[in-house]
């Protein structure tokens, strides 16, 4: 059995502490889009795992070919 990831980031659409505003939860990816400056689209950003990159890593570490 496997799982495929759809998508890995999505850079427009970033975590917000708020879950009214939080973009984030409506994304497809396994990790959060996390900017330096919310609200700045201009602001740099990174990522951060989310439970389903971790769950992805084990599933994936556990195969053996």
């Amino acid at each position: 059995m496997a799982a495929m990831v759809y998508n890995f980031v999505s850079p427009d659409a970033p975590h917000r502490h708020e879950p009214r505003c939080d973009l984030d939860m409506a994304s497809y990816s396994i990790v959060k889009t996390v900017k330096e400056t919310p609200g700045d689209p201009a602001s740099d950003w990174s990522w951060e795992p989310k439970d389903s990159f971790h769950a992805l890593a084990r599933h994936y570490g556990r195969l053996r070919c």
